[in-house]
């Protein structure tokens, strides 16, 4: 069981933390394997998710930028499922507080819903493990980095499915039939600080991630192998090794590889544009996360490249980060 302790009249509460996706990396047809990627866990903007026991399963978003109908109702129906798989008699009311958007490249669907899932389970004093709040959640299927931080916070390098006719697509809709991303490597990650940029630039709805995937994949098996190098030699190496220089390196020849170009491509020069002058601001390295449009960076000294970065672009967002190697926190209030 992942937590002992059974809900009587407090209230539950569930603080995650957002994830960095540096990369996909097998989105080729012609290999072994399909999928993965390299990705990390960041200390802010926590998402902070409260829970009480309800007559029905509710879902009530107090995020500026919140839910859309159509989302709200598939993740109540997930665990409306899941209730009805498991006999569970209680069902549970989620608020969720915090500043983390969804759909700009932090992983905040996946956080939801494995801590909607995992609250369930606690009303109702019901034992669990890992593998079956990943399961019912039907995310982490295209790539494990956002379900395996959720747990353990850190870095994580996972080589995603056997191909075996699986179809390259979102995580959104990453339905493996049981099937998840084999994790190669996970550990702690340095005490590094980090730059995180959202700008005002619109982000896409889950439809245009799922578009973006069917028009885009599958890419050549030799881009892929260059992703992999990055991902093998370059980040994972450089983390392990604490390598402030080659993790910067490494992040930079990410952008320039055949997936990650063409998902930047989505933001056209706008995207292009801000980059370029955060690297002139000081930063040693900039990276977008997922499907983005969020942009993290790196630097000597990130309280300066932020200040310019607010003087030139006003409405963007942008704050620091640091890694973080801590996974959700259950509490009660």
């Amino acid at each position: 069981m992942m937590n002992g302790i059974e809900l009587t009249n407090m209230k539950l509460k569930i603080t995650t933390f957002p994830r960095i996706h540096v990369t996909l990396i097998g989105m080729n047809n012609d290999g072994y394997r399909i999928n993965g990627g390299i990705g990390f866990s960041i200390s802010s903007p926590a998402l902070n998710s409260y829970f009480e026991e309800s007559e029905s399963i509710e879902i009530v978003d107090l995020r500026f930028v919140k839910f859309t109908t159509p989302e709200s109702d598939k993740l109540k129906s997930t665990l409306t499922n899941s209730k009805n798989e498991f006999k569970l008699k209680k069902s549970i009311r989620c608020t969720i507080k915090g500043e983390t958007l969804p759909h700009y490249g932090l992983g905040t669907n996946t956080a939801i819903y494995l801590s909607c899932l995992e609250a369930l389970f606690i009303v109702n004093n019901f034992q669990y493990d890992k593998s079956t709040i990943v399961s019912l959640s039907n995310r982490g299927g295209t790539s494990g980095i956002g379900t395996n931080t959720y747990f353990d916070g850190g870095f994580v390098f996972d080589v995603g499915i056997d191909k075996q006719n699986q179809l390259l697509h979102p995580s959104s809709i990453g339905n493996r039939n049981g099937k998840i991303p084999l994790v190669l490597h996970m550990c702690k990650l340095p005490e590094w600080q980090i730059g995180i940029c959202i700008p005002n630039i619109p982000n896409k709805s889950e439809q245009e991630e799922i578009d973006f995937f069917n028009t885009r994949c599958p890419i050549e098996k030799s881009s892929v192998e260059s992703i992999l190098y990055e991902a093998v030699y370059g980040v994972t190496s450089s983390i392990l090794e604490s390598n402030y220089v080659v993790f910067c390196q490494s992040v930079n020849a990410i952008q320039l590889t055949k997936w990650k170009n063409l998902e930047r491509s989505l933001y056209g020069s706008e995207l292009y544009n801000l980059e370029c002058k955060i690297k002139s601001f000081g930063a040693d390295c900039v990276g977008m996360s997922s499907l983005g449009p969020m942009l993290f960076f790196m630097g000597q000294n990130l309280n300066e490249i932020i200040s310019n970065i607010n003087k030139k672009f006003p409405a963007s967002i942008c704050y620091t980060a640091s890694f973080n190697n801590q996974g959700r926190v259950v509490s009660y209030d």
